[in-house]
């Protein structure tokens, strides 16, 4: 899978679904990610060409590469999908329905996902982008604050608890954690940047992914603990992980916002991040 997103990123980044900092984040971020059950792969004689992740709130990520296969194999995703949520029971969001996500400048999967019956919505996320040809300059810290990158694993009860605070979810448990840094094939705590509140608590984190092959960095996830919010902070975690990228040899970054996130877009703005591209969920209309 990992092979498959790098492949699609040489031909159409960065026009892509996903990374593979995704996919180790989707894998990680969670106790139970079943991915026997929860992910299948869809082959042309034994060569992988694409794959379809059915999470818990009821969406489905594929990835058909390259992208004329998507009409002899999207119908199928979809079909295993709604099976998937059916034999799911309540999903995170009950009532909800299957939503397919497709990029609006993917036109064989749209074409694909139209012709088994499904139709765009106005839910999307936006995937933004910026070039990391200059070097941003590095924004104020309240007094007593510091940015850096995590120890490591010795850090991974701390950098839990930050993740917890900042999108009030319990999730991310400090085993949790503890494996995405020991399992996940891109995690490097050189890229996973926190903000170190004055009493040594930490306060707002960033992290940071990298393609290597295709040299492009992603921010996934970003969030500030509510005591430290309005303080800049999550702005200068993101400011240091691009900044680390950017030194590893990143040429580019991208990272996803919720077009109604004001606070997320204006942040993402102020750091060069420019909507290039829109991730349109699919649905099945009532019948």
């Amino acid at each position: 899978m990992h092979a498959l997103v790098r492949d699609a990123w040489r031909q159409y980044g960065p026009r892509v679904e996903c990374t593979v900092g995704d996919l180790d984040w989707r894998l990680y971020r969670r106790a139970t990610v079943e991915p026997g059950a929860n992910i299948r792969l869809w082959e042309a004689g034994e060569t992988l060409v694409g794959f379809a992740w059915f999470l818990p709130n009821g969406d489905l990520d594929i990835l058909v590469h390259p992208r004329e296969y998507c009409a002899s194999v999207v119908s199928e995703m979809v079909a295993w999908g709604e099976e998937r949520l059916r034999a799911s029971g309540d999903t995170e969001v009950p009532g909800r329905p299957l939503h397919v996500w497709a990029l609006a400048s993917n036109e064989p999967l749209s074409r694909a996902l139209r012709a088994a019956g499904l139709h765009p919505t106005s839910a999307c996320y936006l995937h933004l982008l910026r070039e990391l040809d200059v070097p941003l300059d590095a924004p104020p810290l309240p007094r007593g604050f510091h940015v850096r990158a995590v120890a490591g694993p010795s850090e991974a009860a701390a950098r839990a608890a930050v993740h917890r605070a900042a999108f009030g979810s319990e999730r991310v448990s400090t085993e949790v954690y503890a494996r995405l840094m020991h399992g996940a094939r891109h995690y490097r705590p050189a890229f996973d940047v926190v903000a170190v509140a004055p009493q040594g608590e930490f306060a707002a984190m960033a992290l940071g992914w990298l393609d290597p092959d295709n040299r492009v960095g992603e921010l996934e996830p970003v969030g500030t603990a509510p005591a430290y919010r309005g303080l800049g902070l999550a702005r200068a975690v993101s400011h240091e992980a691009l900044r680390l990228l950017r030194g590893a040899g990143a040429r580019s970054a991208v990272i996803y916002a919720l077009p109604g996130n004001e606070a997320s877009v204006t942040l993402y703005a102020s750091l060069g991040f420019r909507e290039f591209d829109r991730n349109v969920g699919f649905v099945r209309p009532p019948p």
